[in-house]
């Protein structure tokens, strides 16, 4: 009995040894499972992210837009700009033509952009390239000012102030242009000048030489009148010829004098008739004796304002072309080469037109401030301008002989 006993309570220690070995075993794997998953292997960031490096920060951040990096369409900026961009409606919408539009076009094919039409108004250009709502705007005015807000590629066409008149002038033109109140003025005076110059001279000759200037003081005057004229002008006739010692000395003076007086007249004239052998005018100063028309509120008007040239005020181009043909107006002032290409295309070249050379406007494509393609573009607008069918083109919109 006793050895029963024993033997049970060796089993009861034994099975106890057991089961205590059992139940560490089993606390150490829990706690070991709830450690191991909040501890991830040491290869485990390398496979879920890739180390952050300068550059990929740098991308991060600064990635630009699709349209800027090529992969989506840009947005191109357009509005109706004869003779650089020109909008013919149609049932689909709306056909662009003109010299900025095919350049573009040839860029974009160049450097495989794709890109959609947006049409915006002729003065919004700069600001819609500015606040982002356009990508590009190929028909901006390259200034001071807009430089400071966009960048702009290489232009391609400089144009300036354009002044139309009619082709040819006929004898009534000619003579209603001299007949101003200025050039009568300048007659008047120029009378008065040769009649006292002559009345001196007959004061000494008339006693001395009867048969020249001494038949009567009407006639005698008529004569000395007739001689300062003839000695102003370098014509010299002989015909009458001073013989006195004072008649002489004036004779001399006047001479000296009359060289001036005669270079002022020229000039006056020539500001009146101020116009080449095909009728163009050649200075802006001529307008002042002319009645001209511009459109308000454009760079051409303003520039009248400028120079204190009073106009009439027009609506559109065409309107002021017609006004010159109805004698309305002598002279329309705008763009060049909006005026060159109504002319062509509207009025069968019926006027003259004639750069002045004044508020030079330089037309290129404007970019938002550090874009990235505006290099290539720029670079690829120049490479279009040395291409053969260049000035074609030009030719096309902008005949040479208006």
């Amino acid at each position: 009995m006793y050895f029963l006993q024993k033997q049970a309570s060796a089993r009861s220690r034994k099975f106890g040894q057991i089961f205590s070995k059992r139940c560490g075993i089993a606390f150490l794997l829990f706690f070991l499972g709830l450690y191991l998953p909040t501890r991830p292997p040491a290869n485990a960031q390398t496979q879920t992210a890739p180390p952050t490096t300068e550059d990929n920060r740098e991308t991060s951040a600064d990635t630009p837009p699709a349209s800027a990096q090529g992969t989506g369409s840009m947005v191109v900026g357009v509005s109706h700009l004869p003779p650089f961009a020109i909008a013919t409606k149609t049932e689909s919408g709306t056909d662009w033509d003109g010299i900025g539009v095919h350049l573009w076009r040839e860029v974009a094919e160049e450097l495989g952009i794709d890109y959609e039409w947006q049409e915006i108004a002729p003065n919004a250009a700069i600001d819609q390239v500015e606040n982002g709502t356009i990508d590009i705007a190929i028909t901006a005015a390259a200034t001071a000012r807009a430089e400071e807000r966009v960048d702009f590629t290489q232009s391609y066409y400089v144009t300036s102030i354009g002044i139309a008149q009619t082709a040819q002038r006929n004898i009534l033109d000619n003579v209603k242009a001299v007949l101003t109140p200025r050039f009568l003025w300048i007659s008047l005076w120029l009378s008065v000048l040769l009649l006292v110059v002559g009345m001196i001279v007959w004061l000494f000759e008339r006693r001395s030489d009867e048969e020249v200037f001494g038949k009567g003081m009407m006639s005698g005057l008529w004569d000395s009148f007739w001689w300062s004229a003839v000695t102003m002008t370098s014509v010299g006739y002989g015909d009458k010829v001073p013989t006195t010692f004072g008649g002489r000395l004036v004779a001399l003076l006047w001479m000296i004098v009359a060289l001036a007086v005669a270079a002022t007249l020229t000039a006056s004239i020539t500001s009146v008739l101020a116009a080449d052998d095909s009728g163009q005018l050649t200075q802006v100063a001529v307008l002042k004796q002319l009645k001209v028309g511009s459109v308000e509120g454009s760079n051409a008007a303003e520039a009248l304002k400028e120079q204190e040239i009073s106009f009439q005020p027009i609506n559109v181009p065409e309107d002021g072309l017609n006004a010159i043909a109805d004698d309305q107006i002598d002279a329309f002032v705008d763009d060049a080469a909006l005026l060159s290409y109504i002319n062509k295309n509207s009025f069968q070249r019926r006027f003259v037109v004639e750069s002045t050379g004044l508020q030079a406007r330089r037309y290129a494509f404007a970019l938002p401030n550090d874009a990235q393609q505006l290099e290539a573009i720029s670079a690829q607008v120049i490479q279009e301008q040395t291409d053969a069918d260049w000035q074609p083109l030009l030719e096309q919109f902008l005949p040479k002989n208006n």
